[in-house]
């Protein structure tokens, strides 16, 4: 691994323990006008999510389940921009 991307990950780590410890326990926008409005009890999910309520659900501990669900989601993230980066770089040949 060079330098650069050493740091990139190490920076990518500090925004996501960063970003959990800053994050709103609070409702986003969308629970929270469904909850004022009476309607949030008739929600249905569609599917189940691994990443429901922004945690994980193999990860008993509320922090690091937030945490790794952080994550997560960066790599995902991260592998479908490489993916589509490729893709693009092959078809512009």
């Amino acid at each position: 691994m060079t330098k650069i991307s050493t740091v990139f990950g190490v920076i990518t780590l500090v925004l996501v323990i960063c970003g959990v410890l800053v994050a709103s326990s609070l409702p986003d926008g969308l629970e929270s006008v469904a909850e004022s409005l009476a309607f949030a009890e008739r929600a249905y999910d569609g599917f189940a999510s691994p990443f429901a309520d922004y945690e994980t659900s193999f990860i008993a501990n509320s922090w690091l389940s937030q945490v790794a669900a952080g994550l997560l989601g960066v790599a995902v993230m991260f592998g479908v921009c490489v993916l589509l980066g490729r893709s693009l770089s092959r078809r512009g040949r």
